[in-house]
């Protein structure tokens, strides 16, 4: 009875971590093939079709979005909407703020979530330039999101992205599959981008990698779980082991973040720097990416070779392969210290 009982719990376990594992790893269906394939089964069960239709969301008193669509049809049993050739407006407290075309989307009126194939979206503060931006485009097998270098201080945001959804619950736009967000000098990849539908704040997610390119230098690389973008502040936060990478120098720390107008890389928490020669250490640093600059502070210690270096601060100059020494300060050379 007993050898009974465990086999049946061994095939109860062995089944679950099945479940789990095909729930994990097994093929997901993307948002355009989802959509397409709606609409394909649409056109033998819709209740109702339309023709320059409108549709709209609101909640509380909030208008949320609008979706105006050349055709349209409604199945009421399973509560989808699909629409072709969709325009769109997302709005912020009553105010437009993000206008979008779309060649099909799908909306889950039951979950309150919309399904965009291939959109367009633009700032509405680039109605006028979109058509000459829209000309300039090329079909691009990424999703690329373009914000200004410096917030309200330049071209609008915009992007050309192979999927978008948006849910109610959230309010949160996400894009999936191969994401590139350009941002002046900055451009990061990822698997997923999120963010609010003024791109205020966004989030960046599956193996994100943020490379700074300064002016006449080599690109500064900057790697974490993933990075919040704070669009306002002109910041990159770090989520979760960053890694900070300039031609073979790493840099290391528990916290990061890049702070654009700048040009500054601020740590915290255990830095440390491997660069050739040298090495350095201390318990926040500040890096200056257009001089290839880091001032260490706190329990500074540095090393070049042999020579052991300890001070209130230490300045590492990776273009020029050198350490200098701010404020009281201890040098020992061949064993022999210097004060």
């Amino acid at each position: 009875m007993n050898y009974a009982r465990t086999i049946a719990v061994t095939a109860v376990i062995v089944f679950i971590i099945g479940l789990f594992y095909w729930a994990l790893y097994s093929p997901k269906q993307d948002i355009s093939q989802r959509i397409y394939q709606t609409i394909k089964e649409q056109e033998k069960q819709a209740d109702l079709a339309f023709k320059k239709v409108t549709f709209e969301e609101i909640s509380a008193g909030n208008k949320y979005w609008q979706l105006v669509a050349d055709s349209a049809t409604i199945n009421k049993s399973t509560g989808m909407a699909t629409l072709r050739e969709t325009e769109g407006t997302f709005f912020k407290k009553g105010k437009a703020v993000l206008k979008f075309h779309s060649p099909a989307a799908l909306w889950d009126m039951k979950k309150k979530e919309i399904l965009l194939d291939k959109p367009l979206g633009y700032d509405v503060m680039l109605e006028k330039q979109i058509q000459s931006l829209i000309r300039s485009l090329r079909s691009r097998p990424l999703s690329v999101f373009t914000l200004p270098q410096q917030y309200k201080k330049g071209f609008g945001y915009w992007f050309q992205a192979k999927n978008l959804s948006w849910k109610l619950e959230d309010e949160q736009l996400v894009c999936t599959g191969g994401i590139v967000l350009n941002k002046g000098d900055i451009t990061a990849h990822a698997d997923t981008l999120s963010g609010d539908v003024e791109f205020k704040k966004v989030m960046l997610e599956g193996s994100p990698r943020v490379v700074i390119t300064p002016d006449g230098a080599a690109p500064v690389t900057f790697e974490a779980q993933s990075f919040l973008i704070e669009s306002q502040q002109d910041l990159f936060t770090a989520q979760g082991n960053p890694v900070v990478t300039w031609e073979d120098a790493t840099l290391l720390s528990d916290t990061a973040r890049y702070y654009q107008a700048d040009k500054k890389l601020a740590l915290q928490g255990n830095v440390r720097v491997n660069y050739r020669d040298i090495s350095a250490w201390g318990d926040s640093a500040d890096y200056f990416t257009d001089r290839q600059n880091i001032v260490f502070s706190g329990n500074t210690r540095a090393q070049q070779g042999e020579n052991k270096l300890s001070s209130q601060q230490v300045n590492v100059s990776l273009k020029d392969r050198k350490i200098s020494l701010l404020g009281k300060s201890k040098v020992i050379v061949n064993s022999e210290e210097i004060k």
